[in-house]
């Protein structure tokens, strides 16, 4: 059976990395180490994709600046197709401060960029790079009227959507969120989304049903360590976390929306590729960095044939 085509639309970043002892409280300073790595959202997702084999193409907009060509280097290298990418003159590229403290934990300040010049017009040029029966990823990093206007483009194009909402900001149409197959919150993001805590399973069951209502057709809610629920009108069910050392957090929720999208253009059952991504996301968080902590599609196999996992329904 023939791979989906698959497209990621959304931000991309240099990420500007310190690694600390742990992180700072207000008004103090730390000493620590800098690294600049390729990064942001929809980036990271695309690149997590190209590294299970994947071919997708990207749309995102880029400045004429040393980061902007440097970024699309970076992500012709991990073979995502760039032929939808923008580098813009006279613009700069977008920026993230990272901090990383030693349990892997993190904080980040985005500088969006060229990011926030993307318009609805823009977003109609690059939607000629959907094939058709393809699978489209979207995040909220694009300015609100250009993700609308992606939405709206599903009845024509057809394509499935999974919509990674983040960083949550008001404005989506009700048509918008009705257009969605997938939303793909964290449990702060689905708080923000439902005004429900999500500190367990059960939690996530009660949010997750909620943004079900909003229109989505589903609704996966990753809870960190705890693992993931997912939900839809008509069975749910929650996936335990793999077991793993904690290196850096960075990027974890943008390798389980890569790796799900992969999944899902490979035709994994449902449930197999929820359990995927959960493994792609446990790799990355054992590694350093955004981009250069997505696994291979080798490292991936290596580890899901070393594991089980606990299904709760």
């Amino acid at each position: 059976m023939s791979v989906r085509p698959l497209m990621f639309f959304g931000t991309t970043n240099i990420d500007l990395c310190f690694s600390v002892e742990r992180l700072p409280t207000p008004g103090e300073s730390l000493m620590g180490t800098l690294t600049r790595n390729p990064g942001g959202k929809a980036a990271n997702q695309a690149v997590a994709a190209a590294r299970l084999g994947l071919k997708p193409h990207f749309y995102t907009r880029l400045g004429d600046d040393e980061a902007g060509h440097s970024l699309l280097q970076s992500l012709r290298e991990a073979g995502v197709r760039a032929d939808a990418i923008k580098i813009c003159a006279g613009e700069i590229s977008g920026s993230a401060m990272v901090m990383v403290g030693d349990d892997g934990s993190n904080m980040i300040v985005i500088d969006p960029g060229a990011n926030l010049n993307v318009t609805p017009d823009m977003i109609e040029g690059a939607a000629q790079f959907i094939e058709p029966d393809a699978i489209v990823v979207a995040e909220m990093g694009m300015p609100i009227g250009a993700v609308n206007r992606l939405f709206e483009m599903k009845c024509e194009k057809g394509f499935k959507l999974i919509f990674n909402p983040a960083p949550v900001r008001p404005g989506l149409s009700s048509a918008a969120w009705r257009s969605v197959d997938f939303v793909t919150p964290n449990q702060a993001e689905a708080f923000e989304l439902t005004g429900i805590e999500v500190y367990d399973f059960n939690s996530a069951a009660h949010a997750a049903m909620r943004l079900v209502d909003l229109g989505p057709s589903a609704a996966l809610i990753t809870l960190g360590a705890q693992g993931v629920y997912y939900a839809d009108a008509e069975t749910s069910f929650a996936l335990r976390a793999f077991p793993v050392k904690v290196i850096d957090t960075t990027a974890a929720g943008d390798a389980f929306n890569g790796a799900f999208a992969a999944s899902l253009a490979q035709r994994l059952p449902l449930r197999e590729a929820v359990r995927k991504a959960l493994a792609v996301a446990s790799l990355c968080v054992t590694r350093r960095g955004a981009q250069s902590s997505m696994p291979s599609a080798e490292a991936v196999d290596e580890f899901l044939k070393s594991q089980t996992i606990l299904e709760l329904e």
